[in-house]
């Protein structure tokens, strides 16, 4: 009996401790959308059409609860820098950071700080998926517009799809 009762009682152990560890400390179960990590964009489709993206290095550092996304056109340091814009594009890089939360397959940001000033303060929702070292981000322009849409919703749902560097 005592052999019985010690087994059972280590298998519940064991099984407590392997659902604990799919569980955050307030016990409920993880995001579908694991977005934690560093990423860079590799592509875009919008109106089903994919787009390799070579335009730009882009990252997205993703903390627990912040993310922070930079970006910096490619080549740019061999611009002749002849004029100020030259100058001025030499220097660039874009980028912005806030907040997010996750939510099932829903991924918001909370836009502190933007490229676009206009977008400061508002938030931005997203459908979120991760497939092994992939990311697809999905949202609508229009959402990021700060003038109203002239296109269909269909048309202006756009998906990032990064790769997971880290």
């Amino acid at each position: 009996m005592t052999n019985k009762l010690l087994a059972a009682t280590m298998l519940l152990g064991i099984s407590g401790s392997v659902i604990a560890a799919g569980r955050d400390v307030h016990g409920s179960a993880p995001p579908a959308c694991r977005v934690q990590g560093v990423w860079e964009m590799v592509a875009s489709v919008q109106a089903g059409k994919r787009t390799e993206f070579t335009g730009a290095l882009e990252r997205k550092l993703v903390t627990k609860k912040h993310w922070m996304w930079l970006a910096a056109a490619t080549r740019r340091d061999t611009l002749p820098l002849r004029t100020p814009l030259d100058t001025a594009n030499y220097y660039s890089i874009n980028g912005g950071f806030g907040t997010y939360d996750v939510s099932g397959h829903r991924y918001t940001e909370h836009i502190d700080v933007f490229v676009d000033p206009r977008l400061q303060g508002k938030s931005l929702v997203a459908s979120c998926r991760v497939d092994g070292n992939q990311w697809f981000h999905t949202f609508l322009a229009s959402d990021l517009a700060t003038q109203p849409a002239t296109t269909p919703a269909s048309k202006d749902s756009v998906t990032e799809i990064w790769r997971r560097v880290e």
